[in-house]
């Protein structure tokens, strides 16, 4: 950890399944995903907080979504991952890219 990078965030991908007829739930959970690399010192900044739910509840809080920025090889990545956070918040990759520096990671925070 640096002054850069003061967090600490692991990385893991949903299974996929190929199955057909009646599936489980099939949505982000914890049970349902492989580790892809743990222990990567990150920056994790609030990229701009989300409007209204769809329904517009005066109780609804919009979808945040984050940019996290980390050193890491090309292609460990993908879209839809998973980066959890020390601190347990888990936010799901939209966009990834690489280049020189690293990653600079587009996420959605997951609430569930």
């Amino acid at each position: 950890m640096s002054l850069i990078y003061p967090r600490t965030i692991a990385i893991t991908r949903p299974r996929t399944n190929a199955a057909a007829g009646v599936q489980a739930y099939g949505g982000v959970t914890r049970a349902a995903e492989d580790p892809v690399a743990g222990g990567i010192a990150a920056s994790i900044q609030l990229a701009r907080t989300g409007g209204a739910g769809p329904l517009a509840l005066p109780g609804d809080a919009g979808r945040s979504r984050w940019r996290i920025h980390f050193k890491a090889p090309s292609g460990l990545v993908r879209e839809r991952d998973v980066i959890t956070d020390e601190l347990g918040a888990r936010y799901q990759v939209s966009a990834a890219y690489w280049n020189g520096l690293g990653y600079a990671c587009d996420c959605v925070k997951l609430e569930a």
